[in-house]
């Protein structure tokens, strides 16, 4: 099966993490795999060798001609590869795609990997809507945000949650018998969205009562400079570090305690999967969505509303000083998330992605 991917760019986030999961796979099943990304951010995943990507950056020519070089390039993508299927990622490629491919014999399925509400206006959403109309398929990661989208969509939208590559992981540790820290890790880009500012709070009101406890978040992104200042306004120089990207993030999260997801929305957290799958116990928002598909209420960790800076901060205190509920919690957590290995979940891509082809024979 001759299998397009389609992306913005291909940097250090959840959507372009399960993207190179899915072409390795598909490529290792022997399909013929291609990527064609528009290079809106550097490259950080890198690509397994069987799958030809293709580089479009037009990010210098302002707004209105990168646009139309976009649906440009991506016209010419799909006009060139003939029959098969076209997968792209993320609402604006999602939107691209589907006009790019008006006339072609191209299949294409469309994957929106975040909460639509949050992520657009309500008038973005309805025209993304309309769109999506003529997708052969839509996929998303959860049941609730499945239900978000209009009911004359509804027959076309497959829940499949996010791949999680344990071998990928277990290769950043490297066999190296790692010492749990005193650090409470929390990982994502330095933006609004994932709330960094109620963690930092949180902290301070415990942090006289943790001692010998750090906060490092790891990440980059616009909010650098007033997440430093908040550290500084909280005397917390020291004891909450933002360490910026990491290499191995599976590395960093293994020599922690305790981590947490402090979002205001998600799609489905990889990081709080691979923050599960190395025996974390983790603290999420209870944020729409992900977090409550994957977390019981003190099961296998805890959830919290919202901006919640009290609870949150109760729940680092109570496990920074319970050795053995944090041992407790992060071997539920990992049984959790043993369903989402990528043989597992590839199957499900695989079944979906037939059954598109299938209907449309």
């Amino acid at each position: 099966m001759k299998i397009q991917f389609l992306i913005s760019s291909l940097s250090g986030g959840g959507a372009e993490k399960v993207l190179s999961i899915l072409a390795k796979s598909f490529a290792q099943d022997e399909n013929d795999v291609s990527i064609l990304t528009l290079d809106k951010r550097p490259q950080f995943y890198q690509i397994d060798g069987r799958v030809s990507v293709i580089h479009a950056n037009h990010t210098k020519l302002g707004k209105i001609r990168e646009n139309w070089q976009d649906f440009l390039t991506i016209r010419k993508y799909v006009r060139d590869n003939g029959k098969g299927v076209t997968i792209s990622f993320l609402s604006r490629c999602n939107m691209l795609t589907l006009l790019a491919a008006f006339g072609t014999k191209r299949k294409v399925i469309v994957c929106d990997r975040n909460n639509p509400l949050k992520e657009h206006s309500k008038l973005v959403f309805w025209l993304s809507c309309q769109l999506y109309r003529r997708a052969d398929g839509i996929f998303v990661q959860t049941e609730k945000i499945r239900s978000f989208y209009p009911s004359y969509l509804q027959k076309k939208i497959t829940v499949i949650e996010n791949p999680v590559d344990f071998n990928m992981l277990q290769k950043q540790v490297n066999n190296e018998k790692l010492q749990r820290e005193k650090i409470i890790v929390s990982m994502g880009r330095l933006e609004p969205q994932k709330d960094f500012v109620t963690l930092i709070r949180a902290f301070a009101k415990v942090s006289n009562k943790m001692d010998g406890w750090k906060l490092k978040i790891y990440g980059i992104g616009e909010m650098q400079q007033e997440l430093q200042n908040e550290i500084e306004k909280q005397g917390l120089q020291g004891r909450v570090i933002l360490c910026g990207r990491t290499e191995r993030p599976f590395y960093d999260m293994s020599k922690g305690s305790i981590f947490v997801l402090s979002s205001y929305y998600e799609g489905f957290p990889n990081v709080l999967c691979e923050a599960m799958y190395a025996m974390l116990p983790c603290v999420s928002s209870d944020c729409v969505s992900g977090p409550s598909e994957l977390i019981e209420q003190g099961e296998n960790g805890y959830l919290f509303e919202i901006g919640d800076v009290d609870f949150l901060a109760n729940k680092l205190l109570e496990l920074g000083r319970d050795e053995h509920m944090r041992k407790q919690l992060g071997y539920a957590a990992h049984k959790t998330v043993e369903r989402l290995s990528v043989e597992k979940i590839y199957l499900k891509w695989v079944a979906a992605v037939l059954r598109v082809m299938e209907e449309l024979k």
